[in-house]
């Protein structure tokens, strides 16, 4: 009695003896900055991070009304919009391209791949060429006169591209693996029954490999919402904040200012807004992930 009673207290304990290194990590380096973070949000700081006074929720409402961080806002929900689904929807079309196997698969694997492989400040020095108004290879191509990085109208659109094409390869290696774990046999009956390809697509193949797609908008989105690298280095949140991010906006006001009064609490609404969209993303699993 007393052993079975053993086994079993060690078979409870022991996911929690393998998850323990982790946790002494992540409390001193993640879990108390950010509950300090928290409670540092309801004071007034100093450039030296001295709290001055307790001011609650004010600070809040301060940066609510900014008009600066309210673009941030809204310019980290239209990225959002921009890149998340857009680069997913391009992965899957392109895993389903290189779903059958030929001798010649490894060249446009590698091909559709290579982005994930990139450097983000060296393809944004790349896109930065590409987007050059009288030079660039896009406007010289398609005969427009967009400046497109100085221009508040497509500044983010241009962002946006660059992260489309960085997160695609990434996306299209998950998906690709996806694809091809679909029974061929599953296929074939579809084919033998008269599913075209579009049919196949939405019938089978989207719904079967909706546990990878999820994972892949999961990530996506909390990396999206605290995007700041391609800002940094191609626009500096111009021009006219049309390209300013929430994590922009709080690098700026302490690298820039030394103002944590307003950095705190924009980094905890940046939390909540992520923590949200993951949750409604958590909801659309229970109802449209097929695990079987």
């Amino acid at each position: 009695m007393m052993k079975q009673k053993r086994k079993s207290l060690k078979k409870t304990l022991e996911p929690y003896c393998w998850l323990l290194p982790a946790f002494l990590l992540f409390i001193p380096f993640t879990f108390m900055p950010f509950l300090q973070t928290i409670y540092k949000s309801f004071f007034i700081v100093d450039s030296m991070g001295t709290l001055k006074r307790f001011v609650g929720f004010e600070n809040y409402l301060y940066i609510l009304k900014d008009e600066t961080f309210v673009k941030a806002v809204v310019n980290t929900l239209v990225y959002v919009v921009l890149t998340v689904p857009v680069s997913k929807i391009l992965g899957m079309l392109l895993a389903l391209l290189a779903n059958r196997r030929r001798k010649t698969s490894f060249i446009y694997e590698t091909s559709f791949a290579l982005p994930m492989a990139m450097a983000v400040s060296v393809t944004a020095m790349i896109f930065q060429l590409l987007y050059v108004p009288s030079l660039g290879f896009i406007n010289g191509i398609t005969g427009l006169k967009i400046n497109w990085l100085t221009d508040p109208k497509y500044a983010m659109i241009a962002i946006a591209v660059i992260q489309i094409w960085l997160s695609t390869g990434y996306a299209f290696i998950f998906m690709l693996a996806a694809v091809r774990s679909v029974p061929r046999d599953i296929i074939e009956s579809a084919s033998i029954d008269g599913a075209g390809p579009v049919r196949q697509l939405l019938q089978i193949y989207l719904p079967l490999t909706t546990p990878t797609m999820f994972y892949l908008i999961i990530t996506d989105l909390s990396y999206s919402m605290m995007m700041m690298s391609l800002v940094s280095v191609l626009t500096d949140g111009g021009p006219k904040n049309s390209t300013i991010t929430i994590m922009y906006y709080i690098f700026k006001q302490i690298a820039a200012a030394g103002n944590y009064t307003n950095a705190n609490p924009a980094a905890i609404i940046a939390f909540i807004m992520t923590l949200t969209a993951t949750l409604l993303g958590f909801l659309w699993e229970k109802k449209g992930v097929h695990y079987s």
